[in-house]
C-alpha cells in the first residue's frame, strides 16, 4: 500500500516533490474512494494527474520506474564499473546540474502477525554511484531506523536489521543496498524487494501479460467481462498462435527469413441472420479498435490489482478511451466490492470530464505545471489555494469547469492568432 512518493532533481521535477496517497479528513466518498490501513491512517483507492503537455506527468512516472528497477534490481544486475542507467538530474540551474537525484517511498507492509507495518524507502544516486540510502520502520509508536548507508558506510540496526550485516562489504558502490540485502535471502528485504516487484507501471504495452492468462476459463470469462464492462461487444476472447516471420544474419553473411510461432489475441463476435445470431466470426486483434485493444493490455494488470492490492500506475490511461468508458474502470477500484483487495490505480489523463466531485475527492486530483524556470510543481487540488480567496476549493466546486479556466493551473498557455483567410482582392 502506497502513502507517499518524493521526487528530487530529476528530469524536470527540480525541488523536492511529493505525490501523496494519504486521505485527509475530509469526509467526502470516504467509504467509496479511500480505505482504514490503520485506525489513524486512511489511504486513497486512486488518484488522477493532470498537466499540459511537457509539463511533467511524463517525468513523473519514469521517476518512479527508475526508482523501483534500482532499488531492486541493481544488486543483482550491475557490475562493478558500471554506469547507473536512466538517471538524470534537472539541467536548467546551475545549482542542480552537477547534483545527484533523490527518492523516497513512504508505504505499508503486513508483518506475520498481520499488522501494518509503515516503511520509508530511499536513496541519493548519480550516473556513477549511490550517495546515500536509508530505511526506516515505525514498529510500534515511534520511527525506527534500520540501516543508513553515506556512499559506502553502511551501519545497520543489530536488532531489527542484522539480515543486513552480511551484505556491507560486498554492495558496491553503484548497487542498493537493499537488492543486495534480498540477493542474499535477508528477510525483510526481500519482502520489500517483492512489493516493489509487484508495483506496475503501464509505460510499456502489458498485452502479453494478459495473454498468458487466457488458457485458463475462468480467467478468460473474467477478461471477457471486464471488456464488456466498457461496452466492448464482444462474446470471447481466445489467444491463438500465429506464424511470425523474422529475418537474420546467418555466419557467412546471408539474410535469412525464419518463421517463429507468437501469441496473438482473437475475438469472438455475434454474426447476425437479420436481428438472429446464428453463429460467430473472429477477428485478429488487428481488426479490433484501439480502444479495445488498450482494455485488453491492461485486463490482466487491472483485475490483478483489485483482487490482490498492489499498486497500478500508467500514464495516459485516456488516450484511445471514451470518458465514460475511463470512469466506469475508475468506479470499480472505488468499491470496496469490486476492489476488495484495495489496489490503488494512479492515472495521468486529459479527460477533464471526470474531473467531478461524483467521482473523487479533492485530494485525489493533482496537477502538474511548469514554474518560469521550466521546474515541474505537483500538488493537489485540496490543498490549492485560490487566488484571491485565502480558501481552499470547496468541495461542492465545479471542478472541470474551474480547471478548464485555469483557476486551478495545470494547463497549457495558448497565444491567440489571427489570420487572415483571404485578401483584399476577392474582398474578404
Amino acid at each position: 500500500m502506497i502513502v507517499e512518493f518524493s521526487i528530487e532533481n530529476f528530469k524536470s521535477f527540480k525541488d523536492k516533490q511529493t505525490f501523496s496517497l494519504l486521505s485527509t479528513k475530509n469526509k467526502e466518498l470516504i467509504a467509496e474512494n479511500t480505505f482504514e490501513v490503520t485506525k489513524d491512517v486512511r489511504l486513497l483507492r486512486s488518484a488522477v494527474i493532470y498537466g499540459a503537455n511537457a509539463s511533467g506527468k511524463s517525468n513523473f512516472f519514469e521517476a518512479l520506474t527508475f526508482f523501483l528497477n534500482f532499488a531492486v534490481n541493481s544488486g543483482p544486475s550491475q557490475q562493478a564499473g558500471d554506469a547507473i542507467e536512466n538517471v538524470h538530474p534537472f539541467l536548467f540551474s546551475q545549482q542542480t546540474v552537477e547534483e545527484p537525484s533523490a527518492f523516497e517511498l513512504l508505504l505499508f507492509l503486513k508483518n506475520r502477525e498481520g499488522k501494518p507495518i509503515r516503511y520509508r524507502y530511499g536513496f541519493t544516486v548519480n550516473q556513477d554511484k549511490v550517495y546515500g540510502e536509508y530505511l526506516f520502520a515505525i514498529l510500534n509508536v515511534q520511527e525506527v531506523e534500520l540501516f543508513t548507508r553515506e556512499g559506502q558506510e553502511i551501519k545497520c540496526n543489530s536488532k531489527h536489521f542484522a539480515e543486513g550485516e552480511a551484505a556491507v562489504k560486498i554492495t558496491r558502490e553503484n548497487a542498493s543496498f537493499l537488492s543486495v540485502c534480498a540477493q542474499i535471502n535477508g528477510e525483510l528485504a526481500k519482502e520489500l524487494v517483492l512489493f516493489f516487484q509487484f508495483f506496475s507501471i503501464g509505460l510499456n504495452n502489458k498485452r502479453t501479460q494478459t495473454l498468458s492468462k487466457l488458457d485458463d476459463p475462468k480467467y478468460r470469462e473474467r477478461v471477457v467481462d471486464f471488456l464488456r464492462c466498457a461496452d466492448i461487444q464482444i462474446l470471447d476472447v481466445n489467444s491463438k498462435e500465429v506464424p511470425s516471420p523474422y529475418r537474420v544474419r546467418t555466419p557467412g553473411g546471408a539474410i535469412e527469413t525464419r518463421v517463429r510461432m507468437q501469441k496473438k489475441a482473437s475475438y469472438s463476435h455475434a454474426f447476425y441472420d437479420n436481428e438472429d445470431v446464428i453463429s460467430t466470426v473472429d477477428f485478429d486483434e488487428e481488426n479490433e479498435s484501439l480502444g479495445t485493444r488498450k482494455l485488453f493490455q491492461f485486463a490482466a494488470l487491472l483485475l490483478e490489482s483489485l483482487d490482490k492490492g498492489f499498486p497500478v500506475f500508467i500514464d495516459e490511461f485516456d488516450s484511445s478511451l471514451h470518458p465514460l468508458i475511463l470512469e466506469s474502470i475508475l468506479k470499480l477500484f472505488h468499491s470496496p466490492k469490486t476492489n476488495p483487495g484495495n489496489g490503488q490505480l494512479i492515472i495521468s489523463c486529459h479527460a477533464v470530464h471526470i474531473m467531478k466531485k461524483a467521482l473523487f475527492r479533492r485530494d485525489q486530483i493533482w496537477f502538474c505545471e511548469k514554474d518560469p524556470y521550466g521546474a515541474t510543481e505537483l500538488y493537489s487540488l485540496v490543498e490549492y489555494v485560490e487566488p484571491g480567496t485565502h480558501g481552499s476549493v470547496r468541495n461542492d466546486a465545479a471542478f472541470d469547469k474551474n480547471y478548464l479556466k485555469g483557476k486551478y493551473g495545470g494547463i497549457p498557455y495558448i497565444n491567440e492568432i489571427n489570420m487572415q483567410l483571404a485578401d483584399d482582392n476577392n474582398g474578404a
